[in-house]
């Protein structure tokens, strides 16, 4: 709620909240105090502030005959003792003992509406969701129901009411568990200021979307590498003032943390107007390193902007507080990548850096693209799928080394073919006789050769047991899901595909 549009002539103390570093201790100690201009009256003042969340206790009171000004005081406990403000206040009407007594009882009612729960009660209770959207789909394709569609009418309009109901009941969970991004980017203030003021540098900091709403164990996970992020655009992609004035900046340099939700994906951008990435000093690092696995003429400028995340990669020649630590960009890919996500960056010479977060709204249940290969299962995000197409026979080409290729509207896309990644037995060889799906992410894209489509369907994730870990690393499974007639399918983890194809 924005105060601003409903009262004039605001002022607080402490007066720097942003800045001060003893402001957070002066409000719990004494509360944060508030004076204000007005025309409402008393009864509407009140309820307007106890609309405001995260406040345990509000005092209201008008302007004294003294002269001393109506002060809105926000307090952990009641404050024994109120503080004077200069601002000119337009008197309230004073609240009578039955407006003060009905006040009361408004303030109880609306901290009675909200409940702390622990979140291994949300994640217990996500578990039996998940559970429950397995036994609808057990129930709807069970194999004893084939064939009698049209005999068990009364059944199918059952099951599309189950269906529905257990999704709303999916969906208003997974809503319980998203919570703000606000709580993250707000942390990113102090980061900002500290490493300003050593640094010697004037930095702005910028948000963006604060308000949109990711699964709190996502959140978990990415509130490090956000931070990481921050710290390094400040420290090497922000210039001195000095050098920002010489190159027609303004002294103070703009850090931008920005949000925004795009389908079933979050996507968080950190952006500076800095000096940006240069290509030639990283190609120079990575030649110095031993870190090129590509010829560096084919290299894209997307993909030497990528060489930053690669593990040792720095181009910091001394060791400070903030780099040359060891700790690396890759620390925050793996974080990133470990929820599903992905990480890239763009960038101009003397304009600034962008890296944008790809991330999945939550973890629990995703909408996936059954297929078959042999007597096996796998699941794709559907959120990966591009089309799906059965090849002709003169859009296959097959290079020396003996690797596949199809041609799609004249672009060469490679072919990884699952019954041979994963060793499984089918008879469907031919590329001509099954199905290729066309999957992207990160900009990358490639055909993987399946049998045939089952269909597409909510699938709850599961993780692969640890001793599966253990024997091995399988790259590309991501983890595993129960199907409707009781098998397992194996979910697909399409950055792994991409990177051992």
């Amino acid at each position: 709620m924005n105060l601003q549009s409903e009262l004039q002539s605001i002022a607080h103390v402490p007066e720097d909240l942003l800045e001060d570093e003893k402001a957070v201790a002066e409000i719990r100690r004494e509360g944060l105090r508030l004076s204000f201009q007005t025309d409402k009256t008393y009864d509407q003042i009140n309820q307007l502030l106890h609309q405001i969340s995260y406040v345990r206790s509000i005092v209201l009171e008008k302007q004294s005959d003294t002269g001393v000004p109506s002060v809105g005081e926000f307090t952990p406990e009641l404050v024994k003792e109120q503080h004077k403000l200069d601002a000119p206040v337009i008197p309230l009407r004073e609240a009578t003992p039955r407006a003060q007594e009905e006040t009361k009882r408004g303030a109880s009612s609306q901290q009675s509406n909200f409940i702390s729960v622990h979140i291994a009660k949300l994640d217990e209770l996500m578990d039996l969701v998940g559970e429950l959207v397995i036994a609808e789909a057990m129930v709807t394709q069970n194999p004893d129901l084939q064939g009698l569609g049209l005999e068990l009418e009364q059944f199918q309009k059952a099951s599309r009411h189950l269906r529905k109901i257990t999704t709303e009941m999916q969906d208003m969970v997974m809503s319980i568990r998203m919570i703000p991004l606000s709580g993250t980017f707000q942390r990113m203030h102090r980061i900002v200021r500290d490493m300003g003021k050593k640094l010697g540098k004037d930095v702005r900091l910028q948000l963006v979307g604060e308000d949109t709403e990711v699964d709190k164990n996502i959140i978990d996970h990415i509130a490090d590498p956000i931070m990481h992020m921050v710290r390094n655009a400040i420290d090497h992609g922000l210039e001195s003032g000095d050098e920002r004035i010489r190159r027609g900046k303004p002294a103070y340099g703009t850090l931008t943390l920005e949000a925004s939700q795009a389908g079933g994906e979050v996507l968080i951008r950190i952006r500076d107007d800095g000096r940006g990435l240069d290509k030639e000093k990283l190609l120079q690092r990575a030649r110095q390193n031993d870190l090129l696995v590509k010829n560096e003429s084919e290299m894209t400028d997307k993909e030497i902007y990528s060489l930053i995340f690669l593990p040792g990669f720095s181009t910091k020649d001394q060791i400070t507080e903030f780099s040359g630590r060891g700790v690396g960009m890759d620390v925050v890919t793996k974080n990133i990548e470990s929820v599903g996500g992905v990480v890239t960056v763009d960038s101009a010479m003397y304009e600034g850096t962008a890296i944008t977060i790809r991330i999945p709204l939550t973890l629990a249940i995703i909408d996936g693209m059954n297929v078959r290969v042999g007597e096996s299962r796998y699941t794709l995000p559907t959120t990966a799928i591009k089309e799906s197409f059965r090849p002709a026979a003169g859009d296959i080409i097959t290079d020396p080394d003996g690797g596949e290729m199809i041609m799609v509207r004249g672009q060469c896309y490679s072919i990884v073919r699952l019954h041979r990644r994963f060793g499984v037995q089918t008879d469907v060889i031919g590329l001509t006789q099954g199905i290729l799906i066309m999957v992207e992410q990160n900009d990358r894209q490639i055909c993987i050769f399946a049998d045939e489509l089952i269909g597409q369907q909510q699938v709850v994730v599961k993780a692969l047991p640890p001793y599966v870990h253990n024997l091995a690393s399988i790259e590309g499974v991501s983890g595993c899901t129960l199907l409707g007639d009781g098998s397992i399918s194996l979910i697909l983890d399409v950055q792994g595909l991409l990177n051992g194809k």
